[in-house]
Parts: C-alpha cells; sequence; structure tokens
C-alpha cells in the first residue's frame, strides 16, 4: 500500500461510528447465535481505528506500517469470533490483546523467533517428563540440548513459567480522539503475551499460588527473585543492581537466582499436577 493508499485507508475506516456497549453486546450475540457475518462486519469495521492506533507503536521492528495493519486486522477478526459478551466487558478492552498478539508473533516470525510462551509450554512438558523419569528436575544444559538452543533462551523461559505479576495499565485517548479508554499495555513487545480479560481472574489465583510457592524458598533467593521481577514492594531491578545492593557478585546473584528458578518451578509445576 502507498503513502496515498494508507492515507485513503485511514479517511475511509474513519468514516465508521464507534459502538456503545449495547451495540457491542447486541452484535456479539447475532454473532454468537446465528454466525452473522454482518454483525461480524459492522464490529471489525468500528474498531479498525484501534488496529492503526496499535500498530503505530510497533513502527522499525522489521514490517512497514502497512504489513502491522494487516496482520493486526487479522487479529481483530480473530477477536470478533471469540468475544463473548457474555462475560462483561467492552469488545476493545478484549480485541487489544488479540490485535498484540498478532503483530508480536508477525515481528518475531520475520525474525526467526520462536515466541517465549511457545516455548516455556514445551519446557514445562518435558520438565514433568523428566521429574517423573528421573525423580529430579533436568538441568538448563538438557533442557537446551533436548530443545536445541542455547541455554541464555532456556533461563529466559524458564522465568515465564512464573505467572506475570503485572497485568496491564489504563491509558486514556487524548492522543487518538477516535479511541475511547482500554486497558491496554503498550511498553514493549515483551508484555504482548499478558492475558485476555477472561483471564484476568485466573491470574487472581495463580498470584497466589506464586506467592505461596516463594515462601517455600530460601529468603535470599526470595528476595532475588522479588527484586529482579519487580515484585510486591520491589521495583524491577536488574543483576548488577542486586549486586551492589546485596553485597555479592552479579555471578553469585545469576547463580541464586537460577536455582530459585529451578526450585520454584518443581514446587509450581508440582501443584500443577
Amino acid at each position: 500500500m502507498t503513502d496515498r493508499g494508507l492515507k485513503q485507508y485511514l479517511e475511509e475506516i474513519g468514516q465508521f461510528n464507534l459502538l456503545t456497549k449495547e451495540e457491542e453486546f447486541k452484535l456479539a450475540k447475532r454473532i454468537r447465535d446465528k454466525n452473522d457475518e454482518d454483525a461480524k462486519e459492522k464490529l471489525i469495521c468500528s474498531n479498525l481505528r484501534i488496529v492503526v492506533f496499535i500498530a503505530k507503536r510497533f513502527q522499525n521492528q522489521g514490517l512497514t506500517l502497512t504489513e502491522l495493519i494487516n496482520v493486526g486486522n487479522e487479529g481483530l477478526i480473530h477477536a470478533v469470533e471469540k468475544f463473548d459478551e457474555r462475560k462483561g466487558y467492552r469488545f476493545n478492552t478484549y480485541s487489544v490483546w488479540w490485535i498484540k498478539r498478532s503483530i508480536y508473533d508477525a515481528i518475531n516470525a520475520g525474525r526467526g523467533i520462536v515466541p517465549k510462551s511457545f516455548l516455556a509450554k514445551r519446557m514445562q512438558i518435558l520438565t514433568l517428563k523428566y521429574i517423573q523419569k528421573h525423580g529430579q528436575e533436568p538441568t538448563v544444559q538438557e533442557l537446551a540440548k533436548v530443545l536445541k538452543t542455547d541455554e541464555s533462551t532456556v533461563s529466559l523461559a524458564l522465568s515465564e513459567l512464573i505467572p506475570p505479576y503485572s497485568l496491564d495499565e489504563t491509558f486514556d485517548d487524548s492522543e487518538n480522539p477516535y479511541i475511547e479508554s482500554v486497558r491496554l499495555d503498550i511498553e514493549g513487545a515483551d508484555n504482548l503475551i499478558s492475558p485476555p480479560p477472561d483471564e484476568i481472574f485466573k491470574k487472581k489465583y495463580e498470584k497466589e499460588r506464586l506467592t505461596k510457592a516463594l515462601n517455600k524458598l530460601e529468603p535470599r533467593e526470595r528476595e532475588i527473585l522479588k527484586r529482579n521481577f519487580g515484585m510486591d514492594e520491589y521495583e524491577a531491578q536488574s543483576l548488577e543492581d542486586i549486586s551492589r545492593i546485596m553485597n555479592i557478585t552479579r555471578e553469585r546473584v545469576r547463580q541464586i537466582k537460577e536455582n530459585a528458578l529451578r526450585k520454584l518451578k518443581i514446587v509450581l509445576l508440582r501443584h500443577k499436577r
């Protein structure tokens, strides 16, 4: 799409009226009950501007704005097909997650990156099987060998087995008069894996489960994880910051963190079985 074509597209989608909550729910019910194509089209068209707004935040990461809009629209369509108005939240609150997820995957696909969430799920399955067979958890090196990836990637994915501590935040529509306030976290691509709204209650339960699991660690292990992941009273801190605060080397902090994550993972996995 040329600059002129993009401008024309933006003008065209600007003509679609935003929907009230009641209108969204009526359309969603028609889609759910009758698979109504007209209702789908209306719900999609009224939210195309949100896709553009989000897509602009991810420019200069390997995809053109047109490509970002296209994949974002795919996420929007998926959201329309999945939306259940009986949950009570607005459609734009729900659709934002799917739009971001689609853009995030497209950017990573262009870079040849496997989404961390996918890798973490594979690791969880492999770890459970290993524990059942050997009576102990696999090392980072063993997981990296089985997954055919490097140890640093495994360590990052291991941290993802811990439920996210913060979900998303609120932004207003001051920079775009067409978009009403929705819950949205657009601070970076790593945050795109936060859950859709219908999983928030599940995440609250997981946070409680995480707190109980953390209490099974040694005090120093618990403090390092809380500082590194920004839990409770702590802001997220780097390994270097933690080493200075706790007066130990950065390498020692890394070792304690890695060991604590392994212990925590076992507790969480056993609780899930």
